[in-house]
């Protein structure tokens, strides 16, 4: 009975430090990784929303002509997505530079439409005094190997619309009013990008910034018809989808909801990305 009584205890005594070991793992992981990963990234957890919109009817039900959404971007549909983390703010100059530097990868970000552009970069620098101004003239690739070296990925576009107008449907990611001054669009008259985040009324429910205004993002995501929609053709191609608004783009056309499609290679000074990561 005693010999019993001793194995007993060391079983509880066993059991109980394997229990305190994996509650100090978890300790480690939250303080050393999760907060860690918080300073610049967001966690947007799993569940449905509603993506697409729908066009607004008449009171006899007939579809009235809603010139700022685009058959693409309709119907709206409930979709469920996976928890998953998404950076706050988009990726800086100063940020892809150090990327450029420690990889040593030759990314040419000129304006092919304007070679002599003072926003283009000149070899591995960026335009003085835009250090935290959202890098653009980035292909896809350029914006998925940052990614990668980050140990990141490049959102869906679905990730990136569910974080944009949350769970509530919303137009904008600040909400639904359409009001001008919010974000950094054609409104303000601006002409360029600001600062990531100098525009604190351009938040999304999650806390993510900048995603009505700034500059427009790359997604991970080919271009692919909606459920139901009544757009059936030009899917099913290389493009990939870009989200968001910008300072060129008007706040209608900058609609959490709004899809455009480019072509991989494509680089434009309204362009850049921001990166995503699973959960794990």
């Amino acid at each position: 009975m005693r010999l019993k009584n001793i194995i007993s205890r060391k079983f509880l005594i066993y059991c109980g430090g394997g229990g305190l070991f994996l509650i100090l793992l978890i300790f480690i992981y939250y303080f050393f990784f999760a907060v860690g990963m918080s300073k610049d990234m967001v966690f947007i957890p799993g569940g449905e929303f509603i993506m697409g919109v729908n066009i607004p009817k008449d009171e006899q039900g007939k579809r009235e002509v809603e010139l700022s959404i685009d058959i693409d971007e309709t119907p709206a549909h409930k979709i469920y997505v996976d928890g998953f983390y998404i950076d706050k703010y988009e990726v800086t100059n100063a940020q892809f530079k150090k990327f450029l530097k420690a990889t040593s990868r030759k990314s040419l970000l000129i304006d092919p439409v304007d070679k002599g552009a003072p926003y283009n970069w000149k070899e591995d620098n960026y335009p003085e005094g835009e250090g935290d101004n959202p890098v653009v003239l980035v292909d896809f690739e350029d914006a998925k190997a940052y990614c990668e070296w980050k140990g990141k990925r490049l959102p869906t576009e679905e990730e990136w619309e569910k974080t944009c107008r949350g769970d509530d449907g919303r137009k904008w990611s600040y909400g639904n009013e359409d009001v001008s001054g919010y974000a950094n669009t054609r409104e303000i008259n601006l002409k360029w990008s600001g600062p990531v985040g100098s525009f604190p009324k351009d938040i999304s429910p999650y806390m993510v910034f900048d995603m009505t205004g700034n500059v427009m993002e790359w997604t991970e995501s080919h271009y692919l018809p909606y459920p139901e929609t009544e757009m059936r053709v030009g899917f099913g191609g290389l493009e990939k989808v870009i989200r968001g608004g910008g300072w060129l783009i008007d706040l209608q056309s900058s609609r959490c909801s709004n899809r455009n499609i480019t072509a991989t290679e494509k680089r434009h000074r309204m362009l850049g990305f921001r990166c995503a990561k699973d959960i794990r």
